[in-house]
């Protein structure tokens, strides 16, 4: 029996508001990481006033709308970043759903219990990867440093996605190390401040992760294009210096999700599978 309508609606809008409810939390670590503040125990309070946050006025998404992107007892403005993150976050968790669970089998009811939970746990794997990401393209974004800590939190996500991604072999994973992490190295090497040699462990760990195919034909040519795009925005917008303007972390991590959630169609599509 296929998955009728209504439910595919009403479990991506779950979808949804749980990938949101994350990347809320990520906005926390995005902010507070890189100034040294915790970011478990400490309730979120308004960057204006100070004011603690009622429940009400966290809820993903909703809440920003609600009260027009203004604090509820100042009335200062908040940023629409922290929305647009938590709108990617949910778009994230539905599209890794998805992607992970394609109805192979004429439907998802009629998928075997074993191959259902060995695709939950890759589409979870897919989300914690881009969630791992999405954290330390914007803090590199925010103060220009990839922190090393974010980068053990995306290695022990790799290392799980060795077992939740067992198909591919170890080899292809050692090629993917290599495909967009080369040109990052040297990059780092040619300009350190530019672009920070993290980087370059993370497209490492994510290549291992995707493999060769992936990498090449996906994260690579997305990463290119994308570096092109964001640096002619930034000269049509007159940003000056271009060096400090521009931040190499977002093309990267821009090629990365791609490779992720696009990668294997297109390893398909060019018959490299």
């Amino acid at each position: 029996m296929v998955l009728p309508l209504w439910f595919k609606i009403l479990l991506s809008v779950f979808l949804f508001f749980l990938g949101a409810s994350v990347y809320s939390f990520l906005n926390v670590v995005i902010f507070r990481v890189p100034r040294g503040e915790e970011f478990v125990k400490t309730r979120s309070h308004c960057p204006g006033c100070g004011k603690l946050l009622s429940p009400m006025e966290l809820v993903p998404v909703v809440s920003y709308v609600c009260l027009g992107g203004k604090c509820k007892n100042c009335g200062s403005k908040i940023g629409c970043r922290d929305v647009l993150i938590e709108v990617f976050g949910g778009l994230s968790a539905i599209a890794t759903f998805w992607i992970f669970f394609q109805e192979s089998a004429g439907s998802l009811a009629e998928v075997a219990l074993g191959e259902f939970y060995g695709r939950f746990l890759a589409g979870l794997t897919a989300f914690a990867l881009i969630g791992a990401l999405t954290v330390i393209t914007f803090i590199q974004i925010d103060m220009g440093v990839v922190k090393r800590g974010t980068v053990i939190a995306l290695g022990v996500v790799a290392l799980i996605a060795f077992f939740t991604l067992p198909e591919i072999p170890v080899m292809d994973r050692v090629i993917g190390a290599a495909c967009l992490s080369m040109f990052v190295v040297i990059l780092s090497l040619v300009g350190k401040r530019l672009v920070p040699l993290e980087l370059a462990w993370t497209t490492i760990l994510v290549g291992f992760v995707l493999g060769w195919g992936k990498m090449l034909v996906a994260s690579l040519p997305a990463a290119v294009i994308m570096a092109i795009l964001q640096w002619l925005i930034l000269v049509l917008l007159g940003k000056k210096p271009l060096s400090k303007s521009y931040k190499p972390a977002f093309a990267i991590g821009v090629g990365l999700v791609v490779a992720i959630l696009a990668g294997g169609d297109i390893v398909k599509l060019l018959g490299l599978s």
